[in-house]
């Protein structure tokens, strides 16, 4: 079946649904307006635009809008817009690393009475819990992003190596699959497909390294945010991060241009040979390049901690809106998750569904998610409900792309950091 006769197929199965789901149409017309990072992506994004067609068409009363926006940029976005709260959209995307900013400028409406149990209980395991905070459900979450390292089955096999379980293991299989590969003196086949970009995206598998390691980074005792961060073990462990590009060489050159489409694009094309990443870069890979199916795994984060959260990802309730246009964004959410039975958008992003039934689905049972599911059943880092997470990312950011540039020794670097986060824990305590 071709994309667009799927289509066709998937908009008349949505609209019959929507029309069960749905007995009576608004008496006056409602807009919901969504800012969407999933909108902006590719190819998923287009399942937003169907889903939102479906759903207006099955309910002449209410009209859903998408407006597109990178991830990268949203949250900013939103805290500009919250000095003029009429220009707020209905609903916007979300995460659990951006839902504890978002609460703190009070622009998000607990779910917790909009959802009935019937709802709730469609979510698979701990995943309503993953996009809680402090007992209310920050966002509805449409898919689970935990972190995993996907990599090439058949270089791995042909090289002789093993699922690395540790990270002293994982850089000896990144420098056996650095290579000349066709012999003309240069590198031109990388080990890791690092993300070295500042923003979200390097900054947040940064963060799952340093938890990998045993590095809480934050936490809160007895009601008190506290951090452990200028010692020798966090000093090592940064650095053996950052040395994989500065010493080790095993990833790509100009490191801090590499964003995550960079990455996931370098994966896909083969120059490297490993990323860690959300399953997403899965989706991108066979995207990109359908005949690596069945050539890719994934595995569990190396180290001893779990080095990744939930990351449950969907669209968090606006304050702002009014209860008309509240009640019929909690409906397009019901339909968005539960009306598509291809799974269009979670099969083409990669994502997991957050789901009972969504992650029944034949895709993600393969050696390709593996290692998502045994880092979903290994158990994963409780949601930190902290404040100031998105500035504390920067500040992991900052600390990286320094030493990255040459502009800071790790030592530098390490020190830098440790005095901005006892800032900004002085702010939020």
């Amino acid at each position: 079946m071709n994309r667009k006769t799927l289509s066709l197929v998937l908009t008349a199965a949505m609209l019959s649904s929507a029309a069960a789901a749905i007995p009576a149409a608004a008496e006056e017309n409602v807009t919901v307006s969504i800012m969407c990072a999933y909108a902006s992506e590719d190819p998923h994004g287009q399942y937003v635009y169907q889903y939102a067609e479906a759903f207006n068409a099955a309910n002449p009363g209410i009209t859903v809008e998408i407006q597109a926006i990178s991830s990268n940029d949203i949250y900013a976005k939103l805290a500009s817009m919250a000095t003029s709260p009429d220009d707020l959209p209905t609903l916007f995307w979300s995460s659990v690393d951006m839902a504890p900013s978002e609460l703190d400028i009070g622009i998000v409406e607990s779910l917790d009475e909009y959802l009935d149990e019937e709802t709730k209980a469609s979510f698979a395991n701990g995943v309503l819990e993953g996009a809680s905070f402090d007992g209310k459900i920050a966002f509805y979450p449409i898919d689970v992003q935990p972190s995993a390292v996907i990599y090439r089955k058949d270089r791995f096999d042909e090289a002789g190596l093993s699922v690395p379980t540790t990270w002293e293991e994982f850089l000896e299989c990144a420098r056996a699959l650095t290579l000349d590969s066709d012999g003309d003196g240069e590198i031109d086949q990388w080990g890791f497909s690092m993300v070295g970009s500042n923003n979200s995206s390097g900054q947040s598998r940064f963060m799952s390294y340093l938890w990998s390691c045993g590095n809480d980074i934050v936490r809160n005792e007895d009601g008190e945010w506290v951090s452990e961060i200028d010692n020798d073990k966090f000093l090592a462990d940064f650095s053996f991060w950052t040395d994989l590009y500065t010493v080790e060489g095993v990833v790509p050159t100009s490191i801090t241009e590499v964003d995550y489409a960079t990455a996931a694009n370098y994966f896909a094309m083969g120059y490297t040979s490993i990323i860690l990443s959300g399953s997403n870069a899965i989706g991108v890979a066979y995207n990109s390049n359908p005949d690596l199916k069945g050539s890719l795994g994934s595995f569990v984060i190396p180290g001893d901690a779990p080095g990744t959260m939930l990351n449950a990802e969907g669209y968090a309730l606006c304050t702002y809106a009014s209860d008309e246009e509240k009640a019929a964004a909690v409906e397009f959410l019901k339909f968005f998750s539960n009306n598509d039975p291809e799974l269009g958008l979670w099969q083409a992003s990669g994502k997991i569904p957050a789901t009972i039934e969504g992650q029944k689905a034949e895709y993600i049972v393969g050696d390709d998610y593996a290692g998502y599911l045994g880092t979903i059943e290994a158990g994963t880092v409780p949601t930190l409900n902290f404040p100031g997470f998105a500035a504390l990312k920067t500040a992991l950011g900052d600390a990286y792309s320094a030493v990255f540039a040459g502009q800071s020794t790790n030592e530098e670097a390490v020190k830098a950091l440790a005095k901005e986060v006892d800032s900004m824990l002085e702010d939020y305590n």
